[in-house]
C-alpha cells in the first residue's frame, strides 16, 4: 500500500516539476503570441489590399489602424474589411476565406479594388501545405500574379503565359493549386455582395 502512495505522490510531483516551467513559459509568452498573430493578419491584409509594407510593427499597425476598417461580422461569415484611402473613402476591400488544402485548411485574404471585380492581392493567414510544393503558395511569386487580374480564375501550368482570368499552378502540387482555385473563385463571388463604390 505504501509503495502505491509513493509511487503516486513520485508521478505527481514529477508532473509538476516538469509542467509548471511549460505552463509559465506559455503564460509568460501569451501575450507576446497575441501580438505577433495580430500583426501577421494586419500585414496579410495590407499586403492583400495592395499596400507597400512599412518596415516595422508600430507602422504596420498605424498604417492598418488608419486605412482598414473591419465590417461588422455576420454570422456564418469570415471577416471581411474595407480599405480607405487618405481622404476616408472606400478604395477598396479585403475578403478571408478558409477552404480544404491536402493537409489542412488553407485561410487566404483576397484583396479588391473599389469596383469589387479587380484583384489587388492575394496572401495566406494559414496553410499546412507539402513544404517545397504546396507550401510554395506562400511565395511572393504566386501572390503577386493576382494582383490586376479579375475571375472567376482558371489555371495553367507553372511557367506558362496566364490570361486576366488565369493563375500558375504549381507544379507538382495540384491539389494545392485547385484548392485555392476553389477559395479564390468563392471570395470572387462573394465580392459581389459588398458595397459599391462610393457607399458606406
Amino acid at each position: 500500500m505504501n509503495k502505491r502512495i509513493s509511487l503516486v505522490l513520485f508521478t505527481i510531483v514529477v508532473t509538476v516539476v516538469f509542467i509548471a516551467p511549460i505552463s509559465f513559459a506559455y503564460l509568460l509568452t501569451k501575450p507576446i503570441v497575441a501580438l505577433n498573430e495580430e500583426v501577421f493578419l494586419q500585414r496579410a491584409v495590407l499586403s492583400a489590399a495592395g499596400a507597400e509594407l512599412p518596415a516595422t510593427n508600430a507602422d504596420v499597425k498605424a498604417l492598418f489602424d488608419g486605412r482598414v476598417e473591419p465590417l461588422p461580422a455576420r454570422a456564418g461569415t469570415e471577416p471581411v474589411y474595407r480599405v480607405k484611402d487618405a481622404a476616408g473613402a472606400t478604395a477598396g476591400w479585403v475578403i478571408t476565406r478558409t477552404g480544404p488544402g491536402l493537409w489542412g485548411d488553407i485561410t487566404a485574404v483576397v484583396g479588391f479594388a473599389a469596383d469589387r471585380e479587380q484583384l489587388t492581392g492575394i496572401d495566406f493567414l494559414k496553410q499546412s501545405e507539402t513544404p517545397g510544393l504546396g507550401a510554395r503558395i506562400s511565395e511572393a511569386w504566386f501572390r503577386k500574379q493576382f494582383r490586376g487580374k479579375r475571375g472567376p480564375f482558371t489555371t495553367v501550368g507553372e511557367g506558362e503565359p496566364a490570361k486576366e482570368n488565369e493563375f500558375d499552378a504549381i507544379t507538382g502540387a495540384t491539389i494545392t493549386s485547385n484548392a485555392v482555385l476553389a477559395i479564390v473563385n468563392a471570395v470572387v463571388g462573394a465580392a459581389g455582395t459588398l458595397p459599391k463604390e462610393g457607399t458606406p
